[in-house]
């Protein structure tokens, strides 16, 4: 069970996350001005970066594959494969990037130009190739329907989407990796590199197993994922039963969100009078609302978690010209501020308007909370503490069948299911299987550490607030759906008397530091810098400040834990700090 860091301390600049494994989805960044140089894209940093969260850094060997893979479409190296094949050997200077599915591709085919501000004409050079494990290159034009493609494939020889796309384009093509989750992993980037007869440059094994062998065990092992968490959202405490076909499985947590917006967005056409209308609940992870703004157009009416502003939405929603409401988008609690919303207000809501109430549950999770009943549909990045170890991507979304828009939601779901869970790379699946068998245990030890080390922020003058729902202003909310036996979860954030000490803690905190949640080992990072470095004045306006730092509470010995949190306190207070400190210096 225990995949914690002994000495992250000794962790140079760079690490991959946890050290050592090729596909870590995180990163190490020792100190706050590292963060900084991250978000503000600094050399200095870039440079050191072995890897990084993979939405946010396209994985070092998914950039080999689409530089290989472009450099043979540009010379015309690639074996054509039928009449669409043509312009193939296209103008230099432009770069790509690998998704999974030919309407993902699409999506972002049609994303890019949209997003450009700029004033140009270039966007007709934006081509999408379908790459197959032989070699051959097909241009997907716009008109072709991905079905006229596709044809059965051996597990692990699917095809790749290749989109390239001027330089000009670069920052839009990165937001859609990042905002949707369609990018490939690193596993299949490397299969490829690896196994493709036309990319393998050495003769290296193939894998033991035959292609039967390999798909039989893909299958158990989505069946089993599917089961567990379908056991784990159906306690015995809750008259709920949700069964293993309620459950879908996507290879990111971001996929699985767009996907089941993108679903309601499906579910009826609109006019001029009806456009499409979501809301967001509390200050969502912030690709959340990038997806249902950016990628799937929107543009969804925000409100923040007190109960003064579900009284402004009910009014809203009951005024004369309220508007027709599709979805609400929220999580329980809410990541960084830790706040729970009222679901059984905002079901009653979802009920008496006929919108969509769609819940991630990636902090709380099914170990402490029983949601299901209180929403229609459940979301989680199974990258997070389902998995654990930080080295795989996957998501779920769980459909309640008693919501009234079940039908309808799983018919739009299952018309993609093959497609979603096929682009979810088969070594992915059985990784992130193995990796969850303790889930539940994990999930209580590390929210026991958490409690304990928020009782410790909690008693520094040093520590202004920490945001946490034991003791935070929605426990009441958070309790009404906890299990018998049911914690308060491993994150918390917190902000510090000064930005001063905020840095001084973070700087002086020996556990390994850097993008992501819910592994186990203690994960600590500069929250705000990281996922809002160009709108830190918009997000301080919903209490997400500049300086805060957020922890990810991990499975260490919790005097493992006291030391470390205790002696980065007392560098914040000033302490022992102050005996290391040039003695002519201010005293922070």
């Amino acid at each position: 069970m225990d995949t914690t860091i002994a000495e992250p301390e000794n962790l140079p600049l760079g690490t991959s996350l946890p050290p050592g494994d090729s596909h870590g989805v995180s990163v190490h960044l020792p100190k706050w001005a590292d963060t900084v140089g991250w978000a503000s894209r600094e050399s200095r940093v870039l440079n050191a970066m072995k890897t990084g969260y993979p939405r946010f850094f396209v994985p070092r060997v998914v950039d080999k594959l689409a530089i290989q893979l472009l450099e043979m479409i540009q010379s015309g190296n690639g074996t054509k494969a039928n009449d669409r094949m043509t312009g193939l050997e296209t103008a230099g200077g432009k770069l790509a990037t690998l998704l999974d599915t030919p309407r993902h591709a699409q999506m972002c085919r049609k994303s890019l130009p949209m997003w450009n501000t700029k004033d140009s004409t270039s966007s007709v050079e934006i081509e999408v190739h379908i790459v197959s494990w032989d070699g051959t290159f097909t241009r997907l034009e716009g008109g072709v329907p991905a079905a006229e493609l596709e044809t059965a494939k051996e597990i692990g020889e699917e095809d790749i989407l290749l989109i390239s796309y001027p330089a000009e384009f670069t920052l839009e093509a990165k937001a859609f990796w990042q905002h949707t989750g369609f990018g490939i992993s690193s596993r299949r980037a490397t299969h490829w590199l690896d196994h493709a007869p036309f990319l393998a440059t050495s003769t290296i094994p193939t894998p033991p197993s035959s292609p039967l062998e390999i798909s039989l065990k893909v299958d158990q092992a989505k069946a089993t994922l599917k089961a567990r968490i379908a056991a784990g959202l159906s306690p015995p405490s809750t008259n709920i039963q949700v069964s293993s076909s309620n459950v879908f499985l996507f290879p990111t947590g971001m996929s699985a969100i767009t996907e089941i917006a993108d679903t309601i967005k499906s579910l009826r056409e609109p006019t001029p009078s009806s456009p499409y209308c979501v809301a967001v609940f509390g200050f969502l992870y912030v690709d959340t609302y990038k997806t249902l703004s950016c990628v799937l157009g929107l543009t969804p009416i925000l409100y923040k978690y007190s109960a003064a502003d579900i009284s402004a939405f009910e009014a809203l929603l009951s005024s004369p010209s309220r508007p027709r409401l599709d979805a609400l988008f929220t999580e329980f609690p809410g990541n960084p501020l830790l706040q729970s919303p009222d679901l059984s207000r905002l079901h009653a809501l979802a009920r008496k308007y006929g919108f969509v109430l769609v819940v991630d549950d990636t902090v709380g999770t099914y170990a402490s909370l029983s949601l299901i009943g209180e929403c229609d549909v459940l979301c989680n990045s199974l990258t997070k503490m389902f998995s654990g170890r930080c080295n795989a991507m996957g998501g779920a979304t769980t459909l309640n069948p008693h919501s009234p828009h079940y039908a309808a939601l799983r018919k739009g779901l299952q018309s993609r299911r093959g497609e979603e869970e096929t682009a979810w790379f088969w070594q992915d699946v059985v990784t992130m299987e193995g990796n969850s068998r303790d889930f539940e245990a994990r999930v209580y030890r590390a929210s026991e550490n958490a409690e304990m080390v928020v009782e410790m922020l909690r008693a520094s003058v040093s520590v202004k607030e920490v945001y946490y729902p034991k003791g935070g202003p929605t426990q009441d909310v958070y309790d009404r759906y906890r299990l018998p036996d049911g914690r308060y979860g491993f994150l918390l954030s917190i902000r510090f008397a000064t930005k001063e000490k905020a840095v001084a803690f973070y700087d002086a905190l020996d556990v390994a530091k850097g993008p992501s949640l819910g592994t186990n080992f203690t994960l600590c990072c500069a929250y705000t810098l990281l996922a809002h470095y160009k709108e830190l004045e918009w997000a301080a306006e919903y209490g997400v400040v500049e300086d805060l730092v957020r922890i990810s509470v991990g499975l260490e010995e919790r005097r493992w834990l006291e030391e470390r949190v205790g002696r980065a306190l007392e560098v914040a207070e000033g302490r022992r700090w102050m005996e290391s400190m040039d003695p002519t210096a201010s005293v922070v």
